[in-house]
């Protein structure tokens, strides 16, 4: 069976369509995690074991974040990872002055990855938003419930009500500036 040039490029660029949609959905939304993940899926993803499992919430304590120890929490609507935060909170050990320098450093990374945000105080507290395609960042520094803290939130912008999630919502072509791991 002899194939035509036609037929050849037609393979070839069907082929490149495939390998591209492949590695598109191999790109993570969050750390090493896509949004859809289940949390079985998200568990596998972490190298460390989670210190609290509950059905629509994986924490970790202790997960090393520039050169800090910070928890990281991962939200699910029934099986599906919609959200996930790194927090700092003051404690005994930590002051104010060290949430305040966290959050600092941590709003410096994300310009370097994502630009420069947009910026609102609202009462004590300071919120900076990044949008890609996929995902809304926030960055939350300000004195809260229990005294200071600093947020990076990453909220799913691809998870639809009653939408499949698992990975295969279209994707946008989206490069950050740099790459800045873990942010």
């Amino acid at each position: 069976m002899k194939f035509s040039l036609f037929d050849r490029i037609l393979w070839i660029v069907l082929l490149s369509f495939t390998v591209g949609i492949l590695r598109a959905q191999e790109t993570a939304d969050f750390r090493k995690v896509r949004w859809g993940f289940n949390p079985k899926q998200v568990r596998e993803a972490e190298t460390v074991k989670p210190s609290s499992v509950k059905r629509e919430k994986l924490v970790y304590t202790g997960v090393p974040l520039a050169e800090r120890s910070v928890g990281l929490e991962y939200n699910f609507n029934s099986d599906s990872l919609l959200s996930a935060s790194y927090y700092y909170y003051t404690t005994a050990s930590v002051t104010k002055d060290d949430v305040m320098a966290t959050a600092a450093d941590f709003e410096t990374r994300l310009k370097e990855k994502y630009g420069p945000g947009k910026a609102s105080l609202l009462g004590d507290v300071r919120n900076t938003i990044w949008i890609t395609p996929r995902t809304q960042i926030n960055l939350s520094v300000g004195n809260v419930d229990r005294g200071w803290s600093v947020e990076v939130q990453y909220l799913c912008r691809v998870c639809a009500p009653g939408q499949k999630r698992n990975g295969s919502a279209k994707q946008e072509t989206f490069k950050p500036r740099n790459d800045v791991p873990d942010f």
